[in-house]
């Protein structure tokens, strides 16, 4: 199952803590994460899929996610993620690039903090 969704400036997507029940995939505006009431990122980027770390790991929400202007996004929710996954692999793929655009960024930012750190 599949909607899109319009959210005004402000107005709350996902709250960390909260039940996964789906994925969602920006089509339109700009987005904040939150991690424990610190900003970490902004989505920007038609086609960025958010809200998949809980359904990946079947956890609670691990971010909250904020509209920055006014947004779209469709929202996916699936009962099986392998299934889904199978019937819109295009998702899949999208899930894959955005995880290892997040590791590379992290993975290079602990690289500076430990050169950083390395300097008398």
């Amino acid at each position: 199952m599949q909607e899109q969704l319009e959210f005004r400036p402000g107005a709350t997507i996902l709250k960390q803590g909260d039940e996964s029940n789906g994925l969602y995939v920006l089509q339109k505006g700009a987005l904040e994460v939150y991690k424990d009431q610190i900003m970490l990122n902004v989505l920007m980027y038609p086609g960025t899929v958010f809200g998949e770390i809980g359904e990946i790991l079947g956890k609670p929400r691990t971010c909250t996610v904020k509209a920055r202007t006014k947004s779209v996004v469709t929202r996916y929710q699936a009962e099986n993620l392998s299934d889904f996954l199978k019937e819109h692999p295009e998702i899949g793929e999208k899930i894959m690039q955005t995880l290892a655009n997040r590791l590379e960024i992290t993975t290079q930012k602990l690289a500076d903090l430990s050169t950083v750190s390395q300097r008398p």
